[in-house]
Formats: C-alpha cells, structure tokens, sequence
C-alpha cells in the first residue's frame, strides 16, 4: 500500500484472462531473471491455450492469473488456474482427491500456480525483486487457504 509518497500503491488482482495483463509487461517479468526466455509462460502462449479453449472454465483450467500492481503496472504476476478435476498436470492427486471427498470433504475447485498440460520447469511466481516475489507468493498462500 502506499506508504507516505515513498512507495508505490501495491494491489493485489485475479485476472480471469491472460489479455487483462499487458503482454508487454508480462513477458519482461518472466523474463526478468536473464535466462532464456522460456516459451511455455510467455502471453502469447497462454492467450493461445485461452483462444483455443484449451485452457477455459469448460475444459476444467479456469483462468486466474494473479498479479502484483503497482502504479506503473505489473510487478509481480503468476499463471493460475481455478481446477475443477486434475487432469492435465503432472502431479497426480486423483487418490488423493477421491479419499479426501469420501471423508466427506470438498477437494474441488482447486487452485494451482502452473502452466497447463506440461512439466516444463520455469518461472511461476516473477517479479522484480525478492519483496514482490514474497507478496505474491502470500497472496497465493491467502487464496489456497
């Protein structure tokens, strides 16, 4: 939050499409860590999952990508999902899921900091700075629960 002029107001959004976030600033903070620019976070490859349907409310990877703003845009941001099933990823908790409802609890609709159907390691939570990293990283901790 503002703090007395010296630092800029910090807000805390879930966008429900990649095109809310500007493409511009999205991919320089993914980017932001001097290694090669990695395909599979970029915006052009997640609005295409979204275009294409392949990642949307129907096909159970409801977008929800969380964004740390500042006055001059975005500072920190991760591609997030809403899931409604466990499809699709590489860490398999369908057992998991299924026990947990059976004891009468309630594993769906989760959300899951990813990129949608590849095990690709890279960069989920970027930001300039350790600091913004931290408060995304809170913020994602205060939705999961």
């Amino acid at each position: 939050m503002a703090d007395g002029g010296d630092r800029p107001a910090e807000k805390i959004r879930i966008v429900a499409s990649i095109n809310d976030a500007d493409a511009k600033q999205w991919n320089d903070l993914m980017n932001a860590d001097g290694a090669p620019a990695n395909p599979f976070v970029s915006h052009e490859f997640l609005r295409a999952l979204e275009n294409s349907k392949s990642a949307s409310a129907e096909s159970g990877w409801a977008p929800s990508h969380l964004l740390l703003e500042e006055d001059d845009g975005i500072a920190a941001a991760a591609p997030c999902y809403l899931k409604s099933h466990s499809f699709g990823e590489y860490v398999f908790d369908h057992h998991w899921a299924d026990a947990y409802e059976r004891a009468g609890g309630r594993y769906y609709p989760k959300f899951l900091c990813a990129v949608p159907f590849t095990p690709v390691p890279g960069p989920r939570i970027s930001g300039g700075s350790r600091k913004r990293r931290s408060a995304l990283a809170d913020a994602l901790a205060q939705i999961a629960g």
